[in-house]
C-alpha cells in the first residue's frame, strides 16, 4: 500500500519553490528593465547577454542532474542539495542587481559574470526541486497533490515578489537606483535561505530502489535518449518558457508605454501569480477525470483566450480589461505548467519501467535547461523585436514602438501557446500509466522481499 504524504511533507516541498520564486520572478520580470533603465546597458547588448549566458548555463542542469544521481548521503540523494545551493543562490541574486554600483565601463562584463553565476545556482536548486518529486511518492495523484502545494507556494512567492519588489525598490532608493533593487533582493535572499533549510529539514525521499547505487552516466543516457514522452515534455516546456519569459519581461513595458500606468505592472504581476495559483489548485482534481495531455491542451486554450482579451485591452487602452486578460491567461498557463512537472516525474517512472534505469536526477534536471534555453531565447527575441520596432526607453513611443511591445506581450505568447498545443499532442504516456505503475510497484515489492530473505 502506497504511503500517503502528510500535509507537512507537501508544505515543506512547496516552500522550496516559494523561496526560489521570490528571487527568480523578480529577476525574470525586472532584470531587463534594470539593465536598460538603471544600469544603462543597450537593448542589443542585453539581448546578446541573455542568449549567450543562458545557452552556456544550459549545460549546468544536466551536470547537476548527474551529480544528484551519483549523490549518496545519510540525508538521501536529493535532499542535501537544498542545503548546499541555498546560500550561493541567495548571494548571486543580490549580486545580479548590484552592477549599477560600478563604473559604466565595467557593467557589461559584470552583468555577464553575475548573470552566469545566478543561472548556475538557479539550475542547481531547480534540479533539486524537480528531482525530488518522483521520490516523494510513487502515486501519480500524490505527486500531483504535492506539486499543487509546490505551485501554490511557489506562485505565492512570485505574488509576494510582484507586490513587494517595486515598493521596496522605491522605499530604499527609487526605480532608477541600484541601491533599491539590491536591498530588495537582499531581503528576498534571506527568506530564500530560510525556506530551503525548512524544505531540507521536513521532506523525505520515499521512493528509492531497494538496493540503491549511484547511476552510471551511460545508464542515465540510456534512459534518456529513447524516452519519447520525456522528449515531448522537454520540447513543449522550452516553448512554454519562451512565451512566459517574453511576456513577463514585457509586462512593465506594456503598462508603462501602452497603458501609461507603470505602477499597474506590479499589480498585473501579482494578479498573474494569484491566477496561476488558482490554476494549479485545479490540477489534482482534473487529472482524476481526464488524461493529463487533455488537461494541458484545455488550459493552453484558456491561455490563448486570455491573450485575446489583452488584445482588446491594448486597442481600447483599458487597464481593467488588461487585468482580466492577464488573469485568464495566467490561469491557463499556471495549470498547464503545474501539470508538466508531474508529467516529467511520470517519464522518470517510464525510464525505469521501459529501460530498467531510474535516472531521476538527469531526467528532471533538464527542466533547468528548459528554463535556461527558454529564458535565453526569450531575452534575445524580446530585445530584437523591440529594436526592430524602434523602441527607445524612457520616451513617448511611436506607433511602431507600441506595436513592438504588443508583439512581445500579446501576439507572440498567443502563437507560442498554440504551438505548445500541437507539441503536447505527441505525449502518449497516459495510455500505459496504470500498467506502468502496477508493474513498478510489483517490482519494488519483489526487491524488498528479496532483500528481507537475504538479510
Amino acid at each position: 500500500m502506497e504511503k500517503k504524504l502528510t500535509i507537512a511533507n507537501k508544505v515543506a516541498y512547496g516552500f522550496s519553490d516559494f523561496g526560489n520564486n521570490l528571487v527568480f520572478v523578480a529577476a525574470t520580470n525586472y532584470l531587463m528593465f534594470y539593465y536598460t533603465d538603471v544600469a544603462g546597458l543597450s537593448l542589443a547588448a542585453t539581448g546578446i547577454l541573455f542568449l549567450v549566458v543562458r545557452i552556456f548555463d544550459a549545460f549546468a542542469g544536466p551536470i547537476f542532474g548527474i551529480l544528484v544521481d551519483k549523490t549518496q548521503t545519510r540525508f538521501g540523494k536529493v535532499r542535501p542539495w537544498f542545503l548546499w545551493m541555498a546560500v550561493p543562490y541567495a548571494i548571486s541574486a543580490v549580486l545580479l542587481f548590484s552592477i549599477a554600483f560600478f563604473p559604466a565601463s565595467t557593467r557589461l562584463p559584470l552583468a555577464y559574470g553575475t548573470y552566469a553565476i545566478f543561472t548556475i545556482c538557479f539550475a542547481g536548486l531547480g534540479t533539486a526541486i524537480n528531482a525530488i518529486l518522483p521520490s516523494l511518492s510513487a502515486d501519480a495523484n500524490e505527486r500531483a497533490s504535492a506539486n499543487m502545494f509546490r505551485n501554490v507556494l511557489g506562485q505565492t512567492g512570485g505574488l509576494i515578489s510582484g507586490l513587494a519588489i517595486l515598493p521596496l525598490v522605491s522605499l530604499f532608493g527609487g526605480l532608477s537606483s541600484s541601491k533599491g533593487f539590491a536591498i530588495a533582493m537582499g531581503i528576498f535572499a534571506v527568506i530564500l535561505v530560510i525556506a530551503e533549510v525548512f524544505t531540507f529539514t521536513n521532506v523525505r525521499e520515499n521512493v528509492t530502489p531497494a538496493q540503491e547505487k549511484p547511476v552510471p552516466l551511460h545508464d542515465s543516457i540510456k534512459a534518456l535518449l529513447p524516452n519519447g514522452p520525456w522528449w515531448t515534455i522537454i520540447i513543449t516546456n522550452i516553448i512554454i518558457f519562451i512565451g512566459v519569459v517574453v511576456k513577463n519581461s514585457s509586462t512593465v513595458y506594456f503598462f508603462k508605454y501602452v497603458l501609461h500606468n507603470e505602477g499597474m505592472s506590479a499589480i498585473a504581476n501579482s494578479l498573474s501569480a494569484l491566477a496561476m495559483i488558482i490554476g494549479a489548485i485545479t490540477i489534482p482534481f482534473l487529472i482524476k477525470r481526464f488524461q493529463m495531455r487533455t488537461v494541458v491542451i484545455g488550459n493552453l486554450g484558456i491561455a490563448i483566450i486570455g491573450q485575446g482579451i489583452l488584445l482588446l485591452a491594448a486597442q481600447q487602452a483599458t487597464i481593467g480589461v488588461a487585468l482580466v486578460g492577464v488573469a485568464v491567461s495566467a490561469f491557463g498557463l499556471g495549470a498547464a505548467q503545474s501539470l508538466m512537472f508531474v508529467m516529467t516525474a511520470e517519464t522518470v517512472d517510464f525510464g525505469e519501467w521501459r529501460f530498467g534505469v531510474r535516472a531521476q536526477g538527469l531526467l528532471t534536471s533538464v527542466s533547468a535547461i528548459e528554463a535556461s534555453i527558454g529564458a535565453g531565447l526569450a531575452g534575445v527575441i524580446n530585445s530584437e523585436i523591440l529594436a526592430r520596432f524602434h523602441f527607445v526607453p524612457n520616451v513617448t513611443q511611436t506607433a511602431s514602438g507600441i506595436m513592438g511591445i504588443n508583439v512581445c506581450f500579446i501576439y507572440g505568447p498567443a502563437i507560442i501557446d498554440a504551438i505548445c498545443i500541437i507539441s503536447i499532442m505527441f505525449y502518449g504516456l497516459d495510455k500505459v500509466s496504470a500498467r506502468m505503475h502496477a508493474d513498478l510497484q510489483a517490482k519494488r515489492q519483489a526487491e524488498l522481499n528479496e532483500g528481507v530473505l537475504n538479510s
